[in-house]
């Protein structure tokens, strides 16, 4: 499991900001890799799947692969998060 993510699965739960908190679940099927499951806090919409490779260095979002780097060039300017140069 990737360390730092903390699993939320309580439905309603109210976060910093008014907002619903996101729902975490993790898990791993029988020979398929580990993964997340993202929700909404406050509803049942669609659900985002993030499976992640045991050793760490791919991802996979919603059926979209991906290398770690990849995917953190795309989705850490969102987060306010400048990419690490270093990776590069």
């Amino acid at each position: 499991m990737i360390k730092g993510i903390k699993i939320q699965r309580k439905m309603g739960q109210e976060s910093e900001g008014g907002y619903s908190r996101i729902r975490v679940i993790h898990g791993q099927r029988k020979g398929q890799t580990p993964r997340y499951i993202i929700r909404c806090g406050c509803c049942r919409a669609p659900r985002l799947d993030i499976h992640y490779d045991e050793d760490g260095q791919g991802l996979e979002i919603n059926g979209i692969n991906g290398s770690i780097k990849n995917w953190s060039d795309i989705l850490l300017p969102f987060l306010g998060i400048a990419p690490d140069k270093k990776r590069r």
